[in-house]
């Protein structure tokens, strides 16, 4: 088994429309590295240019992702078939994918299934103060997305993901 892989390393992705937010966490209290890949041309395979390597360089135990075929789940044609190839890929290497609806990240993190994308980086921030620069700013419905929401996203899918896979600790 390798090394990292022995080490359970958790690799969260978040997409947006112009690429994806990313967090790997070595355990439920450690996220080790993260970042946002921008793809602005041929998005779906720039992102992919920009995925590999992270499965290559880091060689997660799990991949989790936001739920996105089921009918709740309000994500564009682009989007799901990015996030199906990203399925594919981490599947194709022996990387379990979890997936978890925005419901279960409201839950388990803003304590509120219905809570809004701000109140969970938030709530990302309490635990995680290291984050509390990068937080956007609450956005009015006029204003277009902070590039770096999608950052706390993928945090909370993989807090979520420990909350709900080791709920004792």
């Amino acid at each position: 088994m390798n090394q990292s892989r022995s080490l359970g390393l958790v690799l969260a992705v978040h997409p947006t429309t112009n690429g994806f937010g990313w967090v790997l966490f070595e355990g439920p209290d450690s996220p080790v590295v993260w970042g946002i890949a921008s793809a602005k041309d041929k998005r779906n395979a720039t992102s992919m240019r920009r995925f590999e390597p992270l499965l290559n360089q880091y060689d997660p135990s799990v991949l989790v992702l936001e739920e996105f075929e089921s009918g709740k789940a309000r994500r564009g044609s682009r989007i799901q078939e990015l996030l199906q190839t990203m399925s594919g890929f981490a599947t194709n290497r022996d990387i379990e994918v979890a997936i978890y609806s925005r419901e279960a990240v409201g839950l388990n993190i803003a304590g509120n299934a219905s809570a809004k994308r701000h109140a969970v980086a938030k709530a990302v921030v309490e635990c995680f103060p290291i984050f509390r620069p990068r937080i956007p700013r609450k956005r009015e419905l006029w204003q277009s997305e902070d590039a770096r929401q999608c950052l706390f996203d993928a945090a909370a899918l993989a807090m979520t993901h420990f909350a709900i896979t080791q709920p004792n600790r």
